[in-house]
């Protein structure tokens, strides 16, 4: 990961940006070897693991290419005129962005505690992903919101929807959208398609999306997404061939690197997988670690810290939900083809298909949960125990995961819920690690 410990790549990409507000050389430097440090304990422990599997290395190298050239890549393309689109949530499927001629998705740095006093004017009350989110752009720290023109938020969830409006007041440089999502007290999703329209008018010469290729980033995306949940589904086993932590890893890279590059290296991962199954090498080959659910908002590094502190305890998390994007949208391209097909003059119905399709439970934005659901996964997963996480400051997922912690004590499934924002989960490393060792114990 020696591309992270750099930092000078974090302003040398800014495109036509004016980098008056952004922070000092030295203070960015000061700011990234502190981020990079924890992101560095995480990946050298994933490194030292005797049993990683070899593929593993390939989303090591994509990770570091992070700040190395992926972006130096997205540079290049906007130089050339083209555009990079920052995704601020989940809630947009990329394979739309893609749709568009000329222009990439990327999502946005938003897990770096260190950044987020620098929004404090901007972010007070506001939970820890957006708090972050706003201070990466304050301080110039994100490399993908360095090379974007575009963003695109959702209010679906309120915090990321005034996160739109304050980088409208802190950054000239960008263009702001925010989708207009509707949903009703079961969470059903209503989406203003014809606002998604207009704004791709305005933004491209066309005034319209390019069918082939929406298709095809389409068909790419949902074959991604079903290699990484075969990749996940094979924690069901007994002796997992793989666990959490180099699950979560790869599934970091999601939304930021190329799908067709990341889809053979996880093709690739999920054949050695299965290779390691039939030959019952894997991550608990004598049956004695607690096999964990977590249940907890998005995640992104360098807050990988709560799968060190469950997994470092002899346990497994052998499923998650979460909202990455791989479980966000599942719909079938072969009726999105059809419906642009049949369109006549309005892309609605298409658009509204895609979207539309949003799973309300790996949602962190919804405070509702089907909790057969979760039996479900228990049972499947052979889940010994629950653990349920979430950011301070965030409604939804505080009432979401007290309702599952009273429900899953009434089916006797042992639960608990744990708290904090980016820094107090490493402040209170030693203090977090018991109780999880307690909870674990029982």
């Amino acid at each position: 990961m020696k591309n992270f410990e750099k930092s000078n790549i974090i302003s040398d990409v800014a495109y036509n940006k004016k980098k008056s507000k952004f922070l000092s050389r030295d203070e960015q430097s000061r700011l990234n070897h502190s981020m990079k440090d924890k992101l560095l304990r995480f990946v050298n422990e994933l490194q030292a693991e005797e049993n990683r599997p070899e593929v593993m290395k390939q989303v090591d190298s994509m990770m570091n290419e992070m700040h190395g050239q992926r972006v130096k890549d997205l540079y290049k393309y906007r130089k050339k005129g083209n555009h990079v689109v920052s995704l601020l949530c989940n809630s947009i499927p990329p394979e739309l962005i893609y749709g568009i001629d000329n222009c990439i998705p990327v999502t946005v740095c938003m897990g770096g505690g260190e950044v987020e006093e620098y929004a404090e004017d901007y972010t007070q009350g506001m939970c820890s992903v957006t708090r972050s989110m706003t201070g990466f752009l304050a301080t110039g720290m994100c490399v993908f919101f360095n090379v974007a023109d575009y963003v695109i938020a959702s209010d679906i969830c309120c915090s990321i929807n005034k996160t739109a409006h304050n980088i409208k007041d802190l950054s000239k440089d960008l263009s702001v959208y925010s989708t207009d999502i509707q949903h009703d007290r079961l969470n059903d999703v209503n989406v203003n398609a014809s606002s998604i329209l207009e704004w791709i008018q305005g933004i491209n010469e066309t005034g319209e999306l390019n069918k082939e290729r929406f298709v095809k980033y389409a068909k790419i995306y949902s074959e991604l997404r079903q290699v990484y949940r075969a990749i996940m589904d094979y924690r069901k086993l007994d002796n997992p061939p793989i666990n959490g932590k180099n699950v979560l890893w790869a599934q970091q890279l999601f939304l930021v690197e190329d799908p067709e590059k990341l889809l053979k290296s996880m093709k690739d991962l999920e054949k050695e997988l299965q290779e390691r199954i039939n030959e019952q090498r894997g991550y608990d080959p004598e049956g004695k670690k607690k096999r964990v659910l977590l249940i907890t908002p998005r995640i992104m590094p360098p807050f990988t810290e709560i799968y060190r502190l469950i997994e470092n305890n002899n346990a497994l998390i052998v499923h998650e939900k979460t909202c990455l994007g791989i479980d966000n949208f599942d719909y079938q391209p072969e009726e999105l083809a059809n419906l642009l097909e049949n369109s006549d003059s309005s892309l609605e119905p298409a658009l509204k298909y895609i979207t539309e399709t949003m799973n309300n439970e790996s949602c962190a934005c919804f405070s509702s949960y089907d909790i057969n659901n979760i039996m479900q996964s228990i049972n499947d997963y052979n889940v010994d125990a629950v653990i349920n996480y979430s950011f301070m400051n965030c409604p939804a997922m505080e009432i979401k995961i007290k309702n599952i912690k009273e429900q899953l004590e009434k089916e006797n499934v042992p639960v608990m819920n744990l708290q904090t924002d980016y820094l107090k989960i490493y402040e209170n490393e030693d203090k977090i690690l018991k109780q999880i060792e307690n909870f674990l114990s029982c």
